[in-house]
């Protein structure tokens, strides 16, 4: 079954992905917690994080 997604919604998917790969933490994600896209947009970056694990963001000390 096939899960349609709104523009906006695939849009916050794929900003989550280009968080990761330009190295920013997954706490960076600009949607408020209660907002609808946060989710969206963490589901892009620990997609992202689990198909490209070699770049994945060294924390600071």
């Amino acid at each position: 079954m096939t899960t349609y997604q709104t523009k906006a919604q695939t849009f916050a998917f794929e900003r989550g992905g280009e968080a990761y790969r330009a190295g920013k933490s997954l706490t960076d994600n600009p949607y408020p917690r209660e907002a609808d896209y946060f989710d969206f947009w963490e589901q892009g970056y620990l997609q992202e994080c689990e198909t490209n694990p070699e770049k994945s963001v060294t924390p600071v000390s």
